[in-house]
């Protein structure tokens, strides 16, 4: 198989340098340097036809695109990364086609470095022009950046939420207290930015890049990869709030607001027959450099990780203990077959992906061919699996995923007619000065 007959994936991964991006990026690297990726498996025994058991032939080469707001981490985020993967192949026994395999594919992978900051639109549409002028498709984004404005903790909440329910209070944390209306510089709410419409904008910018490898193969069209979260919770009131700048659970609404609306992009792509797909993915409850933030001294680091253990001894399946492991849900829809993902959560299908296969009825009636969230989970010693949670209609407006598609879509014409606005006076500017030249 030569190298233009394999199949070439181009993913781009926001916030790369760190946490569950970086986690990503070395999760892709170690299970695309397998001839038989266990990640890309038919892995949903649901939606898997009993005679069809590994369909996924010797997969390809990698560009990585790590698109991060700071250029000099991501440098030293891709040489980590280079080193964990050849870290990685050195354990294959030498001198067999694993091994074989596993050293082509490192001369093959390209980690590439583009800045992108989310919360500046006019930075987010030079990114796109970037790619489009370097790249001859993408074949994956997966939106992960993403930021909260915490300020502090509020221990006497901590402590009231573990006393209450200590499952609950690690699932929604009510104690790490935000800050309320912080705003971009584009005069946006700061977390409703770079949470949802920076990555909206990015996704449309780039949509000629996605088609192109859809066209290239239609098999398995583009995907985009929307990075959710365990605690989203519809907090706000989508008439008076959108932005989310007077409320302060900015974060957990601006994720129960993505999911809404990758649930209205997946259902408006399907009724258009578009050649992009959408997923809603979380990465469960991880300890990441965002919450260390806020945990000094350094012994409150050490109680949240004893809080985390605790947690999942008693029962709790989103707390996962390294990002590689929490990748596991984006690894696994960046990389298995479309045609095995389930395209519904319903109450046949909701608890999903534990080494059996078997499915669990975890919620009521009302989720049935509800949109599916695909979590990062792990049993209680530590091996991960998929949890499927349902994305249903808020009941309180069951129009609020269509309305915030609508929302985005016209703020990011507006911010292309400002551009093209901008060019043509600048263009102006810059004739009359040649002219005087």
């Amino acid at each position: 198989m030569t190298r233009e007959e394999r199949k070439c994936l181009i993913v781009l991964v926001t916030g790369a340098n760190g946490g569950i991006g970086f986690g990503t990026c070395h999760r892709l690297l170690v299970q695309l340097s397998q001839r038989h990726p266990p990640d890309a498996q038919p892995y949903f025994t649901s939606v898997l036809p009993s005679n069809e058991q590994s369909p996924v032939e010797p997969t390809c080469d990698l560009t990585i695109i790590m698109a991060c707001r700071s250029v000099q981490r991501a440098e030293e985020a891709r040489q980590k990364l280079y080193n964990l993967l050849d870290t990685h192949i050195n354990t294959i026994p030498s001198n067999t086609p694993e091994y074989d395999y596993a050293t082509e594919f490192r001369m093959n992978v390209r980690l590439e470095i583009h800045r992108l900051d989310l919360s500046v639109i006019r930075s987010v549409l030079d990114f796109s022009k970037e790619l489009l002028q370097k790249y001859p498709y993408i074949s994956h984004i997966i939106c992960n950046a993403g930021l909260a404005t915490y300020s502090h903790l509020d221990f006497l909440v901590f402590f009231k939420q573990c006393y209450d329910s200590p499952l609950k209070a690690v699932k929604h944390p009510m104690f790490n207290i935000q800050k309320v209306g912080v705003l971009s510089s584009d005069n946006l709410g700061m977390v409703w930015q770079c949470n949802i419409f920076g990555h909206y904008v990015l996704f449309r910018s780039l949509q000629p890049l996605l088609s192109a490898w859809t066209a290239r193969c239609p098999s398995e069209p583009a995907r985009v990869l929307w990075m959710s979260s365990v605690d989203a919770m519809p907090t706000y009131d989508p008439d008076t709030d959108p932005q989310l700048t007077t409320i302060p659970t900015s974060y957990q609404a601006s994720k129960a607001q993505l999911d809404l609306l990758v649930r209205e992009l997946s259902k408006q792509a399907k009724a258009e027959g578009s050649d992009v797909q959408h997923y809603v993915v979380t990465p469960g409850i991880t300890a990441t450099n965002v919450a260390a933030t806020l945990l000094r001294p350094y012994i409150l680091e050490l109680l949240m990780i004893a809080f985390f253990y605790f947690c999942r001894c008693i029962g709790s399946p989103h707390v996962l203990f390294s990002t590689y492991k929490a990748s596991v849900a984006v690894s696994h829809i960046t990389l298995m077959p479309s045609r095995f993902l389930p395209s519904t959560a319903d109450t046949h299908s909701v608890e999903c992906g534990k080494p059996s296969g078997s499915y669990g009825a975890t919620t009521n009636g009302s989720a049935q061919q509800a949109f599916p969230k695909f979590s990062a989970a792990n049993e209680r010693w530590g091996k991960e699996y998929i949890l499927i949670e349902p994305i249903t209609v808020w009941e309180e407006h069951p129009d609020e995923g269509a309305r915030a598609v609508e929302r985005c879509e016209r703020l990011y014409q507006a911010f292309l007619e400002k551009e093209k606005t901008e060019s043509g006076v600048n263009g102006k500017a810059n004739g009359a000065a040649n002219g005087h030249a």
